[in-house]
């Protein structure tokens, strides 16, 4: 599974981690923290009493919220925030005022600026998850010392800032003694499971953490792998640096397709979808092994996705999305509806060499199962159920007999031709004979690019054999299949496509490998 949904370093290994080795002699040992408080002191400038190391970002967040419940502080927080944070005033129930954002999920500096006060702690994350925003330097400064003069703190969540090149390296809690940096391994160092993190500010705020936190809150083996990592600091540059590439290149793409994505500085993007696109994402990534994150905290219509090292997969899956370019239609029970012809033909031929009758439920309870390349092969099928052995020669000879009469009462599903005139490669791939595959064309008026119907494989769906010789015709490879049945799917799962299943066989077509399912072929175009 390619993780993207916790911001974590999601498919690569820090090089300085591959020769890492546990020091076991010292595990007897209670944690001793200074060493790396020194070495972070070090890389920031800075003394080691300046620096608080903590069990993740998380215990120094809950150490926030703790310390304003013993001493009757204030939280201020603009959302969109980080859920940890929603999430601690229902469990500590503090005082607090929630400052709404702009209709585009900035955060409201002008309101969040008019509700400080004196005794609170105003919650800034730069950059912000879930949206990615970094509010400019001018702006957090003059938030800063605004707070200064009205009596304000300010507890600054830094976790993505090794992501956002610009930023221009300024400690803002070793620049002004109201603010204290929340910093973490988990995010750009990649050791979200060694659960380390650290705050950073001036000595007096610093011990306020420290009076109220466990004496041994980080354990040896996060210590000794956190003294490793700051001795590579240069790997940890250089991965932030692709990560930031990747990230424009996500971004660029997006925007390109028309998609409102915010424009992100930390090693994730969040973007809008309707919701059956956003099923259709969430599905087709899965199916690939790329797990996103749907469930976006208070914003129900968006998405979020960690940026991994090596993007080649997700690029590649996201083009087939957004961008595909070739689209493959089943004809019958998708574009046109064939219950009064061959479902018809289906029923009278086996009435005619079993003198049984069936019904419409019987041939879709055999359809779902899938294996019938066509409906001779499924009229057989029924006819055997029933305890009769019938040549297929002779089955097909009586269905095409009954198919001429019956062939008129096709009804068209496609209600317009804009499918078939898109910016796309477009075609039918259909169990049809030739002759009848033409004629449903004709009948639905309109231009595919290409037609490829039983006369032109020797195998047909389930086999993805129609759908490989096109992307072979065409040189293209990413594409959607439509169609009705498990056997669609299943062709469409093996040929490397997107796969929409239509009908209201939704558990089967699922099961079979369908993205989504949606009721009728017309409410493509809202996916497209």
């Amino acid at each position: 599974m390619l993780k993207l949904d916790f911001n974590e370093r999601a498919d690569s290994i820090p090089n300085w981690l591959k020769d890492f080795s546990v020091d076991t002699s010292q595990l007897w040992k209670y944690p001793n923290r200074v060493e790396v408080e020194e070495l972070l002191a070090q890389s920031l400038n800075t003394a080691k009493e300046n620096i608080f190391l903590s069990n993740g970002g998380d215990e120094s967040i809950d150490l926030l919220f703790k310390m304003c419940k013993l001493n009757n502080q204030s939280i201020l927080l603009p959302i969109p925030a980080f859920s940890q944070y929603t999430h601690q005033l229902r469990v500590w129930g503090i005082e607090h005022t929630i400052i709404e954002s702009h209709d585009d999920l900035s955060i409201d500096l002008e309101v969040t600026a008019q509700n400080m006060k004196p005794n609170q702690w105003l919650i800034i994350t730069r950059p912000n998850n879930p949206t990615g925003e970094c509010i400019s330097e001018g702006d957090l400064i003059n938030l800063i010392e605004l707070a200064q003069v009205i009596g304000t703190k300010i507890f600054l969540d830094e976790a993505y800032i090794e992501f956002f090149l610009e930023n221009s390296k300024l400690n803002y809690a070793l620049n002004y003694d109201n603010v204290i940096s929340l910093r973490t391994f988990s995010k750009a160092y990649g050791l979200a499971g060694a659960r380390l993190g650290y705050l950073l500010g001036n000595s007096e705020l610093i011990n306020a953490f420290k009076k109220i936190a466990p004496p041994f809150n980080v354990n040896q083996l996060s210590l000794q792998m956190a003294k490793h990592a700051l001795k590579n600091t240069n790997e940890v540059s250089r991965y932030c640096k692709v990560i930031a590439i990747n990230r424009q290149l996500v971004y660029g793409f997006l925007k390109s397709c028309g998609i409102e994505v915010f424009d992100g500085k930390g090693n994730f993007l969040l973007f809008k979808l309707p919701p059956k696109k956003k099923i259709l994402l969430s599905l087709y990534l899965g199916k690939l092994g790329i797990q996103i994150k749907t469930n976006v905290d208070d914003l129900p219509d968006c998405v979020r996705i960690t940026i991994p090292e090596n993007i080649t997969l997700l690029f590649d899956a996201l083009q087939t999305v957004f961008k595909p370019e070739i689209i493959g239609f089943d004809m019958d029970g998708v574009l046109i509806d064939t219950s009064k012809s061959y479902d018809q033909c289906i029923m009278k031929t086996v009435n005619y060499f079993t003198e049984k009758s069936i019904n419409a439920s019987n041939i879709s309870e055999l359809r779902s199962k899938g294996g019938f390349n066509n409906d001779w092969n499924l009229t057989q099928g029924l006819i055997k159920g029933l305890g009769f052995v019938i040549e297929l020669d002779e089955i097909i000879a009586k269905f095409q007999e009954y198919y001429q009469t019956y062939k008129n009462n096709e009804i068209n599903l496609l209600q317009n031709d804009k499918l078939f005139n898109k910016g796309y490669t477009t075609a039918i791939i259909t169990g049809r004979p030739k002759a009848e595959a033409l004629d449903g064309i004709k009948q639905l008026a309109i231009k595919p690019d290409y037609i490829i119907s039983a006369d032109d494989v020797c195998q047909q769906k389930p086999s993805p054999e129609g759908i490989n010789s096109l992307k072979n015709k065409t040189q293209k490879s990413r594409m959607w299949f439509c169609g009705d049945t498990v056997d669609d799917m299943q062709a469409g799962l093996a040929g490397n496509c997107l796969c929409i299943g239509i009908g209201t066989d939704a558990e089967n077509l699922y099961a079979a490998g369908a993205d989504i399912v949606l009721e009728n072929i017309n409410q493509l175009e809202e996916l497209l």
